[in-house]
């Protein structure tokens, strides 16, 4: 996955890119930004040595995006299931007398919030933000770019 974007500023071998959203992007809120913003800003390796202010070719490989894609959405999802599926049987087994359903239910999101702490530690000891952190692989001529009939629709 390709992106262009400008450099805002320099952090030792790593840059903070200023990325247009183009319409392709969807509402998953993976890069936290809203309809209502036009760019994104996002930490990349800076292996050319790029300079504030310059237009730059951003990649992220594509399998990347998917098992990122995959931690923060499908692990929490699992944890939900189990959680929640666990719970409903051992409820459901042990005779305490509990409603089956809220208990499956709650212990489902405790699942998930646990799941979500899980990868928010790791990711905060640096274990994800080397592998899945998109890479500057060019330096470009500056490109005016095009907008399409729904960015004209949007007034960006």
């Amino acid at each position: 996955m390709k992106e262009i974007g400008t450099v805002k500023t320099l952090r030792g071998s790593t840059a903070e890119v200023e990325i247009k959203r183009n319409s392709a992007c969807g509402d998953c809120g993976a890069c936290h930004v809203s309809k209502d913003q036009s760019v994104m800003l996002t930490t990349a390796k800076n292996p050319i040595h790029a300079k504030s202010g310059e237009t730059v070719e951003v990649e992220m490989q594509f399998a990347n995006v998917f098992v990122a894609a995959f931690i923060m959405y499908g692990i929490p999802l699992l944890a939900f299931i189990l959680g929640s599926g666990g719970a409903y049987y051992l409820v459901g087994s042990l005779n305490l007398g509990w409603d089956q359903v809220l208990t499956s239910f709650f212990t489902g999101i405790c699942l998930t919030a646990i799941a979500y702490l899980v990868i928010r530690q790791i990711d905060r000891q640096g274990r994800f933000s080397s592998k899945y952190q998109p890479v500057i692989i060019a330096i470009v001529e500056k490109v005016d770019t095009v907008s399409t009939p729904m960015e004209k629709r949007m007034g960006n």
